[in-house]
């Protein structure tokens, strides 16, 4: 009798953990997140990735887009890090692996006094379209920078693209 109850208990916590992740679709992306600590808001050329519950508190929103046209990664991350109060002169760019895909990841720090957050882009080029995945912070306050949680990657960790047609 034990044993059965056991496996039935694992077998719920098994499936309620299967049941919080979800998926949505952006053009070739598809991204898996855990809707218990995120809530997707989809357009024709976004998704929103607002934190929520206990995340709100040590998460900041995260933004996939899709652009066309033949702009590098490096213009488009700069033209992204301008809507804040991001150091332009000083944004970092890295070689990043995201969904499979070869891409470069660009962090700025911000002009604010306060310890906050760096801004974060991943940017990938596939099927001539190119996806930028942002955490950017318009304003000088943000999350917990002791959290030792990156909503960036979190929601990249979930990415993945279709195969080239």
């Amino acid at each position: 009798m034990k044993p059965v109850l056991a496996l039935t208990a694992a077998c719920g916590l098994a499936c309620a953990a299967l049941a919080a992740e979800v998926a949505v679709r952006l053009d070739d992306a598809s991204v898996r997140f855990d809707r218990a600590r995120w809530q997707a808001s989809v357009s024709h050329d976004g998704i929103s990735f607002s934190p929520h519950g206990e995340a709100a508190r040590e998460l900041d929103p995260v933004v996939l887009r899709v652009v066309a046209g033949e702009q590098s990664c490096a213009v488009l991350a700069a033209t992204a890090f301008g809507i804040g109060h991001y150091d332009l002169s000083a944004i970092e760019g890295t070689p990043i692996v995201i969904g499979g895909i070869g891409g470069e990841r660009f962090m700025a720090h911000t002009g604010c006094r306060n310890a906050t957050p760096r801004g974060e882009i991943i940017c990938a080029k596939v099927a001539g379209r190119t996806y930028l995945l942002q955490a950017l912070n318009a304003g000088c306050e943000g999350r917990n920078l002791f959290s030792g949680i990156g909503p960036l990657e979190e929601i990249a960790s979930g990415i993945s693209f279709a195969a080239p047609r």
